[in-house]
């Protein structure tokens, strides 16, 4: 009998450890799924990214508009060239700040950002490690009655404040172009959509087209060669219109209208002494001040950094590394928040491995200066010629 028992009863326990297990291993498959269609915050505290696989026609500027952050640093994070072509399938990491990490969901398309919690962690740690989120936020967003977190548990810690593109779904169009279909035959007169304004559109990414029988389509090599033979012959006739040669001026006349009066500067004793005053544009401000009216502006941006130096904590004397600049050129520094300083050129900017490519570098006393101490930051420049 015991061995009847036993004949009949193994087949009926390997079933049941058959389906246990299966029933286990599909829910890990379900979890992992899930976990695939989340953004998960990664890297250590200070360094956070999140992972993005690049889909259909995807570009830096694409992912730098669901983003928030700029293809310039999208680009430096992963050791890419800024004009890179980004292959399909290719995983980037995108940098997290405080700047796209937001705290509210500013569009309805924004998306939530989780953080896989450890064994031991806590809200409070969570809230010091994404920027000091407040904790309220972290129980209203995950629905919490407690800070204590289980490990694995997937938290809610920020919203991605760009606008998520519909280009990034697979089977979605580019998400700033516009898809326009041709009226049917046969039937009742379809009034054809709205077309994009072609003085707005991307050419970057929507490509060179034109207007041709109510559609947008691109240019072919034919409309290119005479569009550009008619440019060409605009740009002779304007040539030849402006080398006519004018009737004779006498001298003395032409001297007499010519005449380019005196710049006359007026600068006080107490400016030729100059006193560093704390928030005035520093040694160098004078004198790009006193060829500012007779002199050509030239303006740049771009992200800066910085480099060691003694000089300018006490006399304000600042100093910058600037590509295809002349030394001894000035220039005025203004960062996002309008602050100003005047630096003088010293020479151009080094060329170091690995390290993310700069408009320009300043010295730690400009920084100082201009109340920035997380690197790199942007700003716009400007000098004369």
């Amino acid at each position: 009998m015991e061995n009847i028992k036993r004949l009949t009863l193994h087949p009926i326990y390997h079933h049941m450890y058959l389906k246990k297990y299966l029933f286990v291993a599909i829910l890990l498959c379900t979890q992992a799924v899930i976990a695939q269609d989340k953004l998960i915050a990664a890297g250590p505290t200070g360094d956070l990214y999140i992972n993005h696989t690049v889909k259909g026609k995807e570009t830096l500027s694409v992912l730098s508009r669901i983003y928030g952050a700029t293809p310039r640093q999208i680009a430096a994070y992963n050791n890419l060239n800024a004009n890179s072509v980004l292959a399909l399938g290719v995983k980037l990491r995108i940098p997290l700040s405080e700047d796209n990490l937001v705290q509210q969901q500013e569009f309805a398309t924004s998306e939530p950002v989780y953080h896989i919690a450890g064994k031991g962690e806590n809200l409070f740690r969570l809230s010091q490690r994404y920027y000091k989120v407040p904790l309220a936020n972290l129980r209203e967003w995950n629905d919490l009655k407690t800070d204590a977190l289980k490990n694995g548990q997937a938290i809610v810690i920020g919203f991605i404040g760009g606008s998520k593109l519909a280009a990034m779904k697979a089977d979605a169009p580019a998400a700033n172009t516009q898809v326009f279909v041709k009226p049917p035959v046969i039937g009742a007169p379809v009034e054809n959509p709205p077309l994009k304004d072609p003085n707005v559109m991307d050419a970057a990414i929507d490509g060179s087209r034109e207007m041709k029988k109510g559609e947008m389509k691109p240019l072919t090599e034919t409309d290119k060669f005479f569009a550009k033979a008619a440019a060409d012959r605009a740009k002779k006739d304007a040539d030849a219109a402006a080398n006519i040669v004018p009737a004779p001026v006498p001298v003395d006349q032409f001297k007499e209208a010519n005449k380019v009066a005196p710049t006359e500067y007026r600068i006080s004793e107490e400016d030729l002494r100059y006193v560093p005053k704390p928030n005035d544009e520093g040694y160098f401000g004078l004198i790009y001040t006193m060829d500012e009216s007779s002199k050509n502006k030239i303006n740049k941006a771009g992200d800066i950094g910085t480099f060691k130096s003694v000089s300018g904590f006490s006399d304000r004397k600042f100093y910058a590394l600037l590509n295809d600049v002349l030394p001894g050129t000035i220039v005025r520094i203004t960062t996002t928040d309008n602050k100003t300083v005047c630096a003088r050129v010293l020479g151009p900017v080094p060329e170091i491995k690995g390290a993310p490519a700069l408009m320009m570098r300043i010295s730690n006393a400009t920084a100082a200066a201009l109340g920035k101490g997380e690197l790199p930051f942007s700003v716009t420049i400007t000098y004369l010629q």
